[in-house]
């Protein structure tokens, strides 16, 4: 103990001080190189589509959305794009969400309806109803959709579409704001968004939410080797984008993040924490099932950032009651540039992604996302005990 307590009084704490350093250059690094692009890419607003796109099927399935999808289906077929269906499966909804179909159907060509009438209890993400869907999709690319979401704005397919044929991907990944909800959930959910962007920009894909991912039909369709387990976790969306990033192999690149703000998905819903907590714990279980390996390299981003802050609790505990003034100049400059270069970065994520009212408190939650990170994975350990 007297030894470590030398090392650590060492000529005024030089090696505390030059861990900060080291650990602040580390991170920051880490966050200008894997995040440049959901924050600071060209948005190229004079780009326009090219006469000749593809046509794209939104799939939606619902049960008892009456009252959500009276807002949501007139946003969805007034999208300013030229070839596009909107696929609504039906999964024996018991209010007048049936009615309601028939009669858009009957207005929109591009309204195609399928009506389960099994007697049965359907989870959200219905493996029979997204399979029903996928049959009736009538263009080569796909979008999954949910019925608690919206398009920011009329130009969302646009956008997806923008992306990969910009980035030369058939795989175009969007993002989701829950901006109804608590700064924790939105934080967190955030986070694991951007760091599948992230990866997908890196050549290493995976498939976090199946939501707001346009892809082509052809890759589940005609590849026989889905593996039905990896829907055990009633993650169905999650586990076909997953199974289409595998098989992908036509484009230049795998996978592209869509930076472009009007094609960001808005939740309309606000998710209880632990109803948040169970449904990321089951995407994890799912992401293990589909060989989702590249989320878990924020292990060592996080341990990172959770040894800098240690680090400068340590300085300044140490260095008490500071007797001179860079014995505490120096670990709060070190936060303050940290803090500056989040804060940037976040006011990108405004730009790109249109996610408003998370850049002041963002510093605070970059101090305790280790924490909310390990949290989960210690869960889906004993999730994954437990169940063997």
């Amino acid at each position: 103990m007297k030894t470590i307590e030398y090392i650590l009084n060492l000529s005024g704490q030089p090696l505390l001080f030059g861990l900060a350093l080291g650990l602040f250059i580390i991170t920051t690094l880490w966050l200008f190189l894997l995040y440049r692009r959901p924050a600071f890419a060209s948005l190229k607003k004079n780009w326009v589509l090219p006469e000749e796109v593809p046509g794209v099927s939104v799939i939606l399935c619902v049960r008892n959305e009456y009252e959500s999808l009276t807002t949501l289906l007139p946003a969805l077929l007034e999208q300013k794009y030229p070839k596009f269906q909107i696929v609504v499966v039906n999964k024996n909804s018991e209010d007048d969400t049936e009615v309601l179909l028939a009669s858009l159907e009957h207005f929109h060509k591009n309204l195609t309806v399928r009506n389960i009438t099994a007697n049965r209890k359907f989870g959200d993400d219905s493996l029979m109803a997204l399979g029903l869907g996928l049959r009736a999709a009538e263009h080569p690319y796909v979008v999954f959709f949910r019925p608690d979401f919206l398009p920011a704005t009329d130009r969302w397919l646009e956008g997806l579409v923008k992306t990969g044929i910009h980035r030369k991907s058939e795989i175009a990944i969007g993002y989701l704001m829950l901006n109804q909800n608590r700064l924790r959930v939105r934080y967190h959910f955030q986070e694991q968004q951007l760091h599948q962007m992230a990866l997908s920009d890196l050549g290493m894909p995976y498939a976090y939410t199946g939501v707001n991912v346009l892809f082509p039909k052809k890759y589940f369709t005609e590849n026989k080797n889905f593996k039905t387990a990896t829907t055990a976790y009633n993650r169905c969306e999650q586990a076909i984008v997953a199974h289409t990033l595998l098989h992908a192999e036509d484009a230049e690149r795998k996978a592209a993040a869509c930076t472009y703000p009007q094609s960001t998905l808005i939740s309309t819903r606000r998710i209880p924490v632990s109803e948040y907590r169970f449904s990321h714990v089951q995407s994890l279980r799912t992401l293990v099932s589909t060989k989702g390996w590249p989320y878990f390299l924020q292990i060592p981003e996080k341990l990172l950032i959770a040894a800098f802050y240690g680090i400068i609790i340590l300085s300044f505990v140490n260095t008490f009651p500071w007797n001179h003034l860079w014995h505490w100049v120096f670990p709060a400059g070190l936060v303050l540039l940290r803090w500056i270069a989040v804060w940037s970065h976040h006011i990108g994520y405004r730009i790109h992604l249109g996610d408003k009212n998370l850049f002041y408190t963002a510093p605070l939650w970059d101090i305790f996302a280790p924490f909310s990170y390990f949290r989960y994975l210690i869960l889906l350990l004993f999730k994954k005990i437990w169940s063997n």
